[in-house]
């Protein structure tokens, strides 16, 4: 992954340094620390960010003031399909969910991350509807990831569903998950992962035809 610092991603955008630190505060732009105190930015989210909203719009977004900052998930209401997010190491399980919604559901889009990390990184570039993310992964496991997501105003409207081999009491051992999560135990039910998704998509289409 090619990842810039805070002084080339202000030439990239034409932004401030300040500008460039409240997106990265906010949020909006997705950054990883150093052991030295760093901070560095995924080049392509920072390119992707550039494409979707603009520089002015981006001006406008770090120069609002905390707290009022507006969601971006505006920007994907006009979208056709239902973005989904996969948090998954193991490719086998990985490819069997994207076979199901390739299969099954041509209303979604799906994007793959091989873990923690590399979701944190397509969650502002992805903005998904529904995040399905396994439990046990290195070095970023899926604990580190749901605590992040649901600590963040911007990713309130995700749902989410976990899906590990975990028991309930290693999961609880760890710090449990948060109440509004599905849990799906390992080997998966692809009958109530179906009904989760049917109901998904049906409220998409009901949307889109009263839009």
């Amino acid at each position: 992954m090619d990842f810039v610092g805070i002084g080339e991603a202000t030439k990239m955008l034409g932004l401030s340094r300040t500008s460039i630190q409240k997106l990265v505060d906010s949020g909006k732009l997705p950054a990883v620390k150093t052991n030295g105190g760093h901070r560095r930015i995924l080049r392509s989210s920072i390119e992707a960010l550039n494409q979707k909203m603009g520089h002015k719009a981006m001006l406008r977004l770090a120069s609002s003031q905390p707290g009022s900052l507006q969601h971006l998930s505006d920007l994907h209401s006009d979208q056709e399909q239902i973005q989904v997010l996969i948090v998954e190491d193991d490719e086998p399980t990985a490819s069997l969910l994207v076979a199901l919604f390739e299969t099954h559901y041509p209303d979604i889009k799906c994007t793959v991350a091989s873990d923690g990390l590399d979701a944190v990184l397509q969650l502002e570039r992805v903005r998904p509807r529904i995040l399905i993310t396994d439990l046990n992964m290195e070095p970023f496991d899926g604990f580190r990831l749901l605590s992040m997501v649901f600590s963040r105003t911007e990713y309130q409207g995700i749902s989410t569903i976990v899906m590990s081999g975990l028991s309930d009491t290693e999961i609880q051992q760890r710090g449990g998950l948060p109440s509004e999560v599905l849990f799906l135990q390992k080997p998966i039910s692809m009958e109530r992962l179906r009904g989760f998704l049917d109901a998904h998509v049906q409220l998409h289409r009901h949307y889109r035809a009263f839009a």
